[in-house]
């Protein structure tokens, strides 16, 4: 993946989470993403939509 389109998803990630913190993506399968985020915390996000969850909320 090049680095515009990573930078694109990390920034639709936060604004859409509204997350105070960054993200790092770690490996991404279809509308699923494993990110790093600055706590060193691994978490799954899923896109539904224009959305995007936790792996535990669904």
């Amino acid at each position: 993946m090049d680095p515009k389109e990573e930078k694109a998803i990390i920034k639709d990630i936060i604004d859409k989470r509204r997350l105070p913190y960054s993200l790092q993506i770690l490996e991404i399968q279809g509308d699923k993403y494993k990110v790093l985020n600055n706590f060193g915390s691994e978490i799954v996000y899923i896109k539904k939509g224009e959305n995007y969850f936790l792996e535990d909320e669904l």
